[in-house]
């Protein structure tokens, strides 16, 4: 599974108990807490998820990152996470 693909999963977890979990904004220290990577790091791969239509983000007072139904869809399937090697 493509790293990028892995914080995919992390979103999801993050939202997936939500009752609309493409309304939750997760923001970069959630991200960070649970990812362990630098910030630099998680931006690029938000980046690609984001090319990808996965996630979307916001800027607010600080970064808001969405993910998207294609996104929740994807997510809810890590068998497509782990075929997808493109």
């Amino acid at each position: 599974m493509q790293d990028h693909y892995h914080l995919l999963q992390t979103i999801y977890e993050i939202v997936k108990n939500d009752p609309q979990p493409e309304q939750y904004g997760c923001r970069p220290r959630e991200l960070i807490l649970r990812r362990l990577q630098e910030w630099s790091v998680i931006q690029q791969q938000l980046h690609l998820l984001e090319e990808e239509e996965l996630v979307t983000t916001e800027q607010q007072d600080t970064l808001v990152i969405r993910i998207t139904s294609m996104g929740l869809e994807k997510a809810r399937q890590p068998r497509s996470l782990v075929d997808d090697q493109s």
